[in-house]
């Protein structure tokens, strides 16, 4: 992987000079990261730390990927280089990509860079080969110009307009709006990346391939909450006999996605000790049972198997991730531009990295590491929505009773939303397994749900003057959970 440049410019907005990092080599097949932010426009975007005015810096760019053998250069018109100096930097580039490769590694294709007028067409030209052809992309700039017909037309009219277009309204047309929202929000566009998710919410109840997706995520939900609620009757305590119990009868109703949904939420009860078990169920079976519970075995090895694959790969992206950022002199800039690489498993590598550093003796990795936490953990709050922003607040508190007066304090700021958003954590959490954040947030809400009923009948006796039996005996605030689409920004599709 190459390392950014360090280099002092001037903001165009305010001309207040700061250092910023510059990518100017991408190796695509080798660092997946930089490629994900060179096809998603964040590379070399950065952010005054001034004026908070966000551009994107123009510089030579040299795209290499050697199991495609494509080796692409960028030199930005508006630098007006002279062809002299084109070409050296150029040579520069190419030189650098060639020290790096192994000899064996080292073909012809680079002595040949491939020369793009635009950034765009460098993209394109990464894009189309990874197999993306340009009628994907046509189709693509398709639904981004209906996507702006929507923007222009009366919201009474989308109805009418969906119904013309719903062919159109397909499940790439939904997550092209979704990534577009996620890249807005990086911005700091707010505005626009919650029109684009109202947008979204209101095309899913009214288009056909919307309806579907919203039925399917209704199932997903209610599958993932029966094999929650079967988890839970077994109780705290799950034993391994008791698991595969549970395994064996999932298998007898011939419920495969039961047992996908219950490897994901159990995944580390499905040990060695489990497995061996089973065997030896197996073997005290009778004959006519055997290939059924063998067969059993194979399927959980398989999805075992799957889940720590994926597993492994998440944790050596984060680990890609954590070392790109803690290496960089910007540690804002660094972290901004992979705002998408930062989840629970960056965070876990992250935390275990420091406990390790701190463990080994080595007080100034663990010294940088803890900052890289420190500024991430910053940015993050910085760019949640209030009501993320308050609920993390709220698993700060080191009581319940703090917890709850600061609820009682500021619930009704929040409101319905509050819950809302809870419940979209929850679902979420619950989903990677049982969780001291997910039993913490599960009380919170209760919390909530009681402090939100209190604050609700105090304001009726402030206008009422009085609290009807009915009232006092009702429930504060719905608590079921409702459906939370994978592509939803938490918000659910209003209906037609």
């Amino acid at each position: 992987m190459f390392q950014p440049i360090t280099r002092q410019i001037a903001c165009p907005s305010c001309r207040q000079p700061f250092v910023a990092q510059i990518e100017q080599i991408v190796d695509g097949g080798r660092d997946p990261n930089a490629k994900a932010r060179f096809l998603s426009g964040l590379i070399n975007t950065v952010r005054c730390p001034y004026c908070g005015f966000e551009f994107r810096l123009a510089t030579p760019i040299l795209y290499h990927d050697a199991r495609k053998e494509l080796l692409l250069v960028n030199i930005p018109a508006e630098l007006g280089l002279p062809a002299a100096e084109q070409e050296r930097v150029i040579g520069s580039l190419t030189q650098a990509v060639v020290n790096s490769l192994p000899q064996e590694q080292r073909k012809g294709y680079l002595l040949m860079p491939r020369s793009t007028l635009t950034l765009q067409g460098m993209i394109e030209a990464v894009l189309e080969a990874d197999g993306i052809t340009k009628e994907m992309l046509e189709s693509r700039r398709n639904k981004l110009r209906l996507a702006e017909q929507f923007f222009r037309t009366d919201p009474e009219q989308w109805q009418a307009l969906a119904q013309q277009h719903d062919a159109e309204l397909d499940e790439e047309f939904f997550t092209m709006l979704t990534a577009s929202a996620e890249a807005a929000l990086h911005n700091g566009r707010r505005d626009v990346a919650q029109a684009m998710l109202t947008l979204r919410d209101q095309l899913l109840s009214l288009s056909s391939t919307g309806q579907r997706l919203i039925s399917a995520a209704s199932e997903q939900e209610a599958l993932i909450q029966a094999v929650a609620s079967d988890l839970n009757a077994i109780g705290a305590q799950i034993s391994r006999e008791r698991l595969l119990d549970l395994a064996i009868s999932y298998a007898q109703e011939d419920a495969a996605e039961k047992l996908e949904v219950l490897v994901s939420l159990a995944r580390p009860a499905l040990d060695y000790a489990f497995f061996q078990l089973l065997t030896e169920r197996i073997e005290a079976a009778e004959p006519s049972e055997r290939a059924s519970l063998a067969f059993l075995r194979d399927h959980l090895l398989t999805l075992t198997q799957a889940i720590d694959q994926q597993s492994q790969a998440m944790v050596q992206q984060a680990a890609q991730t954590l070392q790109a950022i803690a290496n960089s002199q910007d540690l804002d800039a660094a972290i901004r531009s992979r705002l998408d690489l930062i989840d629970d498993t960056f965070l876990s590598v992250l935390t275990a990295n420091i406990q390790n550093a701190e463990q080994t003796g080595k007080p100034m990795v663990a010294a940088r590491l803890r900052e890289v936490m420190d500024r991430i953990t910053a940015i993050l709050q910085e760019n949640a929505p209030p009501a993320v922003r308050f609920i993390n607040e709220l698993l700060q508190q080191p009581t319940a009773e703090r917890a709850r007066e600061l609820l009682v304090a500021r619930a009704a700021e929040f409101g319905r939303e509050l819950l809302d958003v809870m419940t979209a954590l929850m679902n979420e959490l619950s989903m990677r397994g049982r969780s001291a954040t997910l039993d913490r947030l599960t009380t919170l809400r209760n919390m909530a749900i009681d402090v939100l009923g209190d604050l609700a009948m105090q304001e009726d006796d402030s206008a009422d003057g009085k609290t009807t039996s009915s009232d006092s005996d009702a429930k504060p605030a719905e608590r079921q959970s409702g459906i939370i689409l994978p592509f939803s920004a938490r918000k659910r599709p209003r209906n037609s």
